[in-house]
């Protein structure tokens, strides 16, 4: 018979339906089978059977991960108290009538603005009372042992990066190295915090960990996006051979050699097509989540870039504004100066983004550049090559194209 202690670490209002009387809420635990994440789908009832009907989804999620560990070769300790048996697996909760306690005053603050925010006829449909940390308090903190301690900072941290709070989540997840300054996930989160934040080059040292770690394709693309992000091309092409030999049915591999080689102003369409031919569906999610326009040279001076009064009339938008917002959603190669409060755009970036666009169908429509549209003084800004030289570029491709069914 396995024993094994539940910590339960967070959980969070994640949404609410008025019409259908029912909540969604996130939630974090961890025991010695390690760290797991989940949601739970109920409709709302008194605070006691909300209890024990969130813990009861608690305890199966906590059986599952603990099953999937013992697959993997991982056994629980032993222990004396058995307050708990789901099939084999004894769980014990952690504080539970502490725990139990929260949770139901955490329920009734919920259920209580529910049903206010419901009778006020549309003037409130907000809910206050979102999360519940369990290990807020320093006297209920401080007695962890340090196995826990890494959870609950690396808990805090991942929530806070669901939160686009990435300062914030950094700082827990340095405390949650401080504890166990090797472990793949506190690493990986740590990379992808500061990644967010622009800080590509100390997130080289979490990544290099986390990838070698956990050794799948993924977290080898990880790394080598951000070799890419710091102008490192060739570290993250040896990257993509690693990928390439050890994972040979990984379009990670193709991908990233296509990004490379559009950096480069090389051939890259090729590699895109035989992923788009293969599955066009993962080409198209990872175009839109990770290709990177920015072409290296183009940017070293303003004045070869356009603003978006150009750029919206070269693209044809009616308003400057239809393009900013594309661009602030990332949906659109830009760059963005927050001291000064100005964006531009570089037309070679924008040409490629509409081929690709058209080219894998990304978003349903089709686009147009209109360079009738242009003066004569924009149309030589737009010319500019890479490396602050005058004469139009065109970024070759020199394999053969094959037409896309």
């Amino acid at each position: 018979m396995d024993f094994f202690n539940l910590h339960l670490l967070s959980t969070y209002l994640k949404k609410w339906s008025y019409m259908d009387n029912r909540v969604t809420f996130n939630y974090s635990l961890c025991c010695e089978a390690g760290y797991m994440r989940s949601f739970v789908e109920m409709r709302l009832s008194s605070p006691t059977n909300m209890v024990n009907e969130f813990l009861n989804h608690v305890f199966h999620t906590a059986k599952d991960k603990i099953n999937e560990a013992n697959q993997n070769g991982s056994n629980g300790n032993n222990q004396e108290e058995m307050p708990f048996n789901n099939n084999g697996t004894n769980i014990i909760l952690v504080n539970e009538p502490e725990v139990k306690r929260k949770l139901g005053f955490f329920f009734a603050k919920i259920l209580k603005e529910f049903n206010m925010n419901r009778r006020s006829h549309g003037r409130s449909r907000i809910i206050s009372t979102r999360s519940l940390d369990f290990y807020y308090n320093d006297f209920e903190f401080e007695p962890l042992p340090d196995e826990i301690k890494f959870y609950v900072h690396l808990n805090r941290g991942v929530n806070k990066m669901n939160g686009d709070l990435y300062p914030n989540a950094v700082e827990d997840l340095k405390n949650a190295l401080a504890i166990k300054p090797d472990d793949p996930l506190a690493n990986k989160n740590m990379a992808k915090a500061l990644m967010k934040l622009g800080k590509y080059e100390k997130a080289i040292e979490y990544l290099e960990k986390s990838a070698r770690s956990e050794h799948s394709d993924v977290a080898l693309h990880q790394l080598a996006i951000a070799y890419i992000k710091l102008g490192e091309l060739d570290k993250a092409e040896a990257i993509y051979d690693e990928i390439e030999k050890e994972f040979p049915d990984s379009y990670y591999a193709l991908f990233g050699k296509a990004m490379i080689a559009y950096k480069k102003g090389k051939g890259y369409r090729q590699k895109l097509d035989k992923i788009y031919k293969a599955n066009p569906e993962w080409l198209q999610d990872h175009l839109k989540s990770e290709w990177n326009f920015h072409i290296p040279g183009y940017v070293d001076d303003e004045k070869n870039m356009w603003n978006a009064a150009t750029a919206a009339r070269y693209l044809g938008f009616d308003r400057p504004f239809d393009l900013t917002r594309k661009a602030f959603n990332d949906e659109i190669p830009s760059y963005f100066d927050s001291e000064r409060g100005t964006i531009r755009f570089v037309k070679a970036e924008l040409d490629a983004w509409v081929e690709l666009n058209n080219r894998y169908k990304l978003d349903g429509q089709t686009y147009e550049s209109h360079e009738e549209r242009l003066t004569e003084a924009e149309k030589e800004k737009g010319a500019k090559k890479r490396g602050r030289k005058s004469k139009k570029v065109k970024i070759r491709d020199d394999e053969v194209e094959e037409q896309l069914v």
